[in-house]
């Protein structure tokens, strides 16, 4: 499946594969940032599962008919943490990306279940083009949120992960590199031959290793 390919048959799913991809994202940088003691996402209203205070509607448009979007980026504030502030940060930024690879393979094991079992057969052709399209949004959107956000490229979550773990010494040297970061995710985004190489590739490999896993999970089961 394309994830950039746009049909208006398939808008109401990746939609909801979509919001749901979004907000457990954005809920799970609230959460650790909430048990290390910070409460300003909590007091924003963003320590939530409904959607609605998560959802940038420009964003969401964006995503969804054309090559990238957004959500509302969680407050927090590193000095309310306990312990190692930088670390804080770290755990807060890791959670995002680790909770789309974790729905990514829940919903790969969802589909192979309901692809494979019959559980389908004899359902109203519609209901059943519903139900595989949203799975399938589902798996591939929240691989491409896990690889996306790992990027060490500002604001993304990989470069506050990178950064945070980075000595203090180098901490001048990553503010000049934060002025580029908006134009390298342009770069990335627009240019098909950086965004295959940087982002597609390891999509690919995320890919196959969420489907072999999620194969591993149900083979103890099944």
């Amino acid at each position: 499946m394309d994830l950039f390919h746009f049909d208006w048959k398939t808008v109401p799913f990746r939609l909801i594969a979509f919001v749901i991809a979004f907000t457990l994202h954005e809920w799970a940088h609230a959460f650790v940032a909430w048990k290390l003691g910070d409460n300003t996402a909590k007091s924003e209203g963003r320590l939530t599962l409904n959607p609605i205070p998560h959802i940038d509607p420009f964003g969401l448009i964006l995503i969804l008919f054309g090559p990238f979007g957004w959500a509302k980026p969680v407050p927090i504030n590193p000095l309310h943490f306990r312990g190692n502030k930088r670390l804080g940060i770290v755990y807060v930024s890791v959670a995002g990306p680790i909770i789309n690879l974790i729905l990514s393979i829940l919903f790969c094991i969802v589909y192979i279940l309901v692809r494979y079992s019959g559980m389908m057969v004899g359902m109203n052709e519609k209901a059943a083009f519903a139900i595989e399209v949203t799975l399938e949004f589902s798996i591939i959107i929240n691989a491409a949120l896990f690889v996306f956000n790992l990027l060490p490229i500002p604001p993304l979550d990989g470069y506050k992960i990178l950064r945070f773990l980075s000595p203090r010494s180098w901490d001048s040297k990553y503010y000049n590199y934060e002025v580029y970061g908006p134009w390298i995710l342009l770069l990335l985004i627009f240019i098909p031959g950086v965004s295959s190489t940087i982002f597609g590739i390891p999509l690919a490999i995320v890919s196959t290793w969420i489907q072999q896993i999620a194969v591993n999970i149900l083979s103890v089961f099944i």
